[in-house]
């Protein structure tokens, strides 16, 4: 059994490095081929193949953030990336000098969740008046017809600023004099959000009880993680994956 693993251990880090060389060598080629378009003056087609080298590099470049991500934890198992074809197979930069990195996780094992007590009511919470026959509970629409869709979780890894602002800002707030109050919109109740150090770093938890869902968002040099969980029971899972983040990959990828 042992060998077994050992076995289907060297064949998967055989193909990552595999995929890896062959993205090379495309960034590469492409390269050369922008080359000698530009001396060629043939530059529609320089500005082909220097989009083409650009594509392959992003990929070399998100790989290594895909390598801080584990594998597993408590059932939670990360997915195969999708095909090159599909909308999510071929993370792209988000802007000039930015890349962005995502895995799913799933876990079989788990059933989905219960709407909470009050979700009927969230609907109409902001007007006072109550559902009408055929209005759906926002807690349910994710999973028609009724419920709630599969338990299910997303780790994205960027050096996009958006998100390390609002955590910076809420640890800022956090350390002020008059820190804001809790969100107290009607049928937005549910919502809690709270500054939290994740493995020494600065990070920003939330979680709606009602809808079972959440996010851990961490700063962590040039770096950000967000960790999304959609219908699911606690925050729990959320945190422990944050935590079992390398940093030092991630630090190392996108400095400090």
């Amino acid at each position: 059994m042992k060998k077994i693993v050992l076995i289907a251990s060297l064949f998967f880090i055989y193909n990552a490095s595999f995929s890896q060389t062959s993205e090379s060598a495309e960034a590469e080629k492409n390269l050369a081929k922008a080359t000698e378009n530009l001396k060629a003056k043939k530059y529609q087609d320089a500005l082909v193949s220097i989009a083409k080298a650009k594509e392959e590099t992003v990929k070399l470049f998100t790989n290594q953030l895909v390598v801080a991500m584990p594998k597993t934890i408590d059932g939670w198992n990360q997915n195969p990336p999708a095909e090159r074809g599909a909308g999510m197979g071929m993370p792209m930069p988000m802007g000039q000098g930015e890349v962005s990195s995502t895995r799913t996780y799933s876990n079989p094992a788990l059933k989905k969740p219960e709407p909470a007590a009050n979700a009927t009511t969230l609907g109409a919470a902001s007007t006072g008046a109550a559902p009408s026959a055929g209005m759906v509970p926002p807690a349910q629409m994710a999973g028609m017809p009724g419920g709630f869709s599969d338990p299910s979780i997303t780790v994205t890894i960027t050096n996009n600023t958006m998100w390390a602002n609002e955590v910076a800002s809420a640890h800022a707030n956090a350390n002020s004099e008059n820190p804001m109050p809790a969100n107290s919109m009607p049928g937005m109740e549910g919502q809690k959000s709270s500054p939290i150090k994740v493995a020494e770093y600065r990070a920003l938890e939330k979680f709606d009880t009602n809808r079972k869902n959440g996010s851990v968002t961490v700063i962590a040099g040039a770096g950000v993680i967000k960790v999304e969980g959609n219908n699911i029971e606690s925050k729990d899972i959320l945190v422990k994956l944050a935590n079992a983040i390398d940093y030092k990959v991630v630090k190392a990828v996108l400095g400090e």
